[in-house]
């Protein structure tokens, strides 16, 4: 299963002066029609698309209607082509090897053992180590640009 952006269908209102809400249709394939799955909206010209729109690698076909105090619906007007997520592909060969660093593990602290960390500073680490007494360490940290967060 694929994580996938939500998407945001919209459309101009209806000119018509008795308009009470709208449809949208959608269907896989490259066509949608009035016996496609729907939706009923209020008058609304956007929608983020639900969950059960089913994107997959399929193409949808979207359309929308507008509907009036009557009842009645108007022609569908539909997206110029169906619409396609493109989800790249997973990557492969994953694994897991043993590495010649060691971590030394109890309950209140992880100690590194990593001879790439030999003799480096890390402000962090000392004030996690010598605030051990419960009071709050005060650090600035900055973000990838190198501006402070707050």
């Amino acid at each position: 299963m694929a994580k996938i952006r939500k998407y945001k269908l919209s459309w101009a209102a209806s000119d018509s002066k008795n308009v009470v809400g709208y449809k949208v249709y959608w269907s896989k394939g490259t066509e949608v029609s009035y016996d496609s799955e729907y939706m009923d909206l209020i008058n609304l010209t956007e929608i983020i698309l639900p969950d059960d729109v089913p994107f997959s690698d399929s193409p949808i076909m979207f359309g929308v209607t507008a509907i009036d105090r009557d009842g009645n619906e108007s022609d569908i007007t539909t997206l110029p082509e169906p619409f396609q997520v493109q989800v790249p592909k997973a990557p492969e060969g994953l694994s897991i090897q043993h590495s010649e660093n060691f971590m030394v593990l109890n309950s209140k602290k992880v100690v590194s053992t990593s001879p790439e960390h030999d003799g480096i500073d890390d402000p962090l680490a000392d004030a996690i180590e010598s605030h051990g007494d419960g009071k709050a360490a005060k650090m600035k940290y900055y973000d990838d640009v190198g501006y402070p967060r707050r």
